[in-house]
């Protein structure tokens, strides 16, 4: 028979894959847009970030709920403990995906200085990193959960090399200096939503061994 704590476990567990399902459709979705240069689909996403915010504010108060009325025991208490980190991290990426579809609004359809080849890359990876970081909680596997904090140095490297490349557009030609910054921002929000699915890689492993490796050498 299942218990209330086992039923509130269970219902905070599927808000936060609704909450993974989200900053995933947000990824895709910002990258599509800045492809296509499709204004309403970036604006779409601004208005949908809203939801994220919102799922954000239920699911803390429903881990705090449990924490202050259940007493769960060592391992339900790291999963809730996990679970508020974790939410944390899925509604800044929420928040970055909003940010790189105001950079596709801004450029407003401009004929791009270079095609974008390593941006698309770098969500690709990303999105795999996120899937597979909800797999090692669901399966318990530790081991892919440190995998996926390995892949973030990739998405690192293609971020340095967008800059790279951006900078010297910039130093040929001047006029090309507002767009140019506007991708490297771009990459930089990719970038940082890497560092954000390692921090749940790090919350995954905390929850499935009880070990803070976030700052282990």
């Amino acid at each position: 028979m299942t218990t209330h704590l086992e039923q509130e476990l269970e219902d905070i567990k599927l808000k936060i894959f609704e909450m993974a399902d989200c900053a995933m459709e947000a990824i895709v979705s910002s990258i599509e847009a800045l492809k296509n240069s499709d204004i309403k689909l970036a604006e779409t996403i601004i208005k949908n970030d809203s939801v994220m915010d919102n799922l954000e504010i239920e699911l803390d108060d429903e881990c705090v709920k449990i924490l202050v009325t259940r007493q769960p025991a060592a391992g339900d208490l790291r999963f809730i403990l996990a679970i508020l980190k974790i939410n944390t991290d899925l509604e800044r990426i929420g928040d970055l995906a909003t940010n790189v579809a105001k950079e596709t609004i801004r450029l407003d359809g401009q004929q791009l200085v270079k095609s974008l080849v390593d941006i698309p890359r770098m969500a690709e990876i990303a999105i795999s990193m996120l899937k597979d970081v909800f797999r090692s909680i669901t399966e318990k596997n530790v081991e892919l959960a440190r995998e996926i904090i390995q892949r973030d140095e990739k998405v690192d490297e293609l971020n340095l090399q967008v800059y790279r490349e951006l900078f010297s557009f910039m130093a040929e030609n001047p006029r090309n200096m507002s767009q140019c910054l506007g991708l490297i921002m771009v990459a930089k929000a990719l970038e940082r939503i890497g560092d954000h699915i390692t921090n749940i890689g790090e919350r995954a492993v905390y929850y499935i061994e009880g070990v803070d490796i976030r700052h282990a050498e």
